[in-house]
């Protein structure tokens, strides 16, 4: 039977369906969880994603430019540490591999002293990394990796990690579940509201504003606060500095915009419908709430894409480019090529109605920093 859009339910909508059956409604987490990450199934394991020839463009496909200038960023990282023997960078999404290619393409004077790990879910992904690095479906653990400095490069992957929601009713903050309509052979699925306790409901107060309409939503970053409380923890002994690019928000500035201003879903270059229609079929992505990141530890820094490229010297980039092109033309081949496409590049890459408004954070974190990781308010 078809769902609310008309289509025949989905193999993975009918799969999700009868789990709700036989457990009872799940967690708009959970939700995300299987929708893109179920190993058959899911968007991602299906071979959805970033390309040109896939379902979004991320600054990667724009060009090589951003990868140069990461690579400029990356000497620059290095430099600051003393320029050790041994420098890990681990990029955590990495998707098919072009921001690696890129980046090690440029050059940067680290790479021999590089040791590239790409983590990407979906193995499909991962078919195309390039030489020289080494490729995973899990982020390794501490005791895996050289004892060296890391960096973790994340762009536009905490936007994808599972995230739960909350509305504000009547009768105050629920949490946003996820059950069936009853019949879990029609595969449609429904939002169910489940009350939260006290804390809880402090908890989205605190962080949304007691003056939240009702109607208000918010996404709650349980796992994105999970993964980064990982990520600094690698550099517990060997230091850290965890760089992640992602368009930001805050839980209150949400709580005042129509939710669907910020939880977005994506196929084939274009937005698609509702979250619960035809699950593994699109992306499902929110711009992240950077106050809730705060506790695990406040950003060392915020700057917008822009600023960030701007700071590495892509103006340099962009006036090399220009000279080779003037210099040799098309004789030049395909780097005078690359040179003279460096201009529209950097345009699309700083643009501050597109790109150029993600936000870049950085969190630098010394051996032995504590941190704590904390739970979010929907978890059970």
């Amino acid at each position: 039977m078809a769902d609310r859009s008309g289509r025949d339910p989905g193999p993975l909508a009918l799969l999700i369906a009868r789990h709700i059956a036989e457990s009872g409604p799940i967690g708009f987490d959970e939700y995300v969880g299987h929708a893109l990450y179920h190993p058959t199934l899911g968007f991602y394991c299906r071979g959805g994603g970033a390309g040109r020839r896939r379902d979004f463009l991320t600054s990667p496909e724009v060009g090589p430019l951003f990868g140069a200038v990461l690579a400029r960023a990356l000497d620059h990282w290095w430099h600051e540490l003393g320029e050790p023997e041994d420098l890990v960078l681990l990029e955590v999404g990495a998707g098919p591999g072009t921001l690696a290619r890129s980046l090690r393409a440029a050059g940067p004077r680290c790479l021999g002293h590089l040791h590239h790990v790409l983590v990407e879910v979906g193995r499909t992904q991962w078919s195309t990394h390039p030489d020289g690095v080494v490729s995973t479906v899990d982020v390794p653990v501490s005791a895996e990796l050289p004892d060296a400095p890391v960096v973790v490069l994340a762009n536009e992957l905490m936007d994808n990690l599972p995230f739960g929601l909350v509305v504000k009713t009547s009768q105050g903050w629920c949490e946003v579940a996820v059950g069936n309509d009853g019949d879990p052979t029609r595969g449609r699925l429904v939002e169910v509201f489940r009350e939260l306790d006290d804390p809880r409901r402090r908890w989205c107060d605190d962080r949304a504003g007691e003056d939240a309409p009702v109607g208000a939503r918010l996404a709650v970053h349980s796992h994105a606060a999970a993964w980064l409380g990982d990520m600094v923890s690698l550099g517990a002994n060997r230091g850290v500095r965890v760089v992640a690019i992602d368009y930001t928000s805050t839980s209150e500035e949400m709580a005042h915009r129509p939710w669907t201003e910020w939880l977005r879903t994506y196929a084939s270059h274009g937005r698609s419908g509702h979250p619960l229609e035809d699950p593994g079929s699109c992306d499902i992505t929110t711009e992240i709430a950077v106050d809730q990141l705060d506790l695990v530890k406040p950003p060392t820094r915020v700057r917008t894409q822009a600023q960030f490229l701007a700071d590495h010297e892509i103006d340099a980039l962009v006036a090399e480019g220009r000279r080779r092109w003037d210099q040799t033309g098309i004789t030049g081949g395909l780097k005078a090529i690359e040179g003279r496409s460096r201009a529209l590049e950097a345009e699309a890459l700083t643009d501050p109605t597109g790109l150029g408004a993600f936000s870049v954070l950085e969190w630098v974190v010394p051996p032995g920093a504590p941190i704590r990781v904390p739970a979010g308010p929907h978890q059970r």
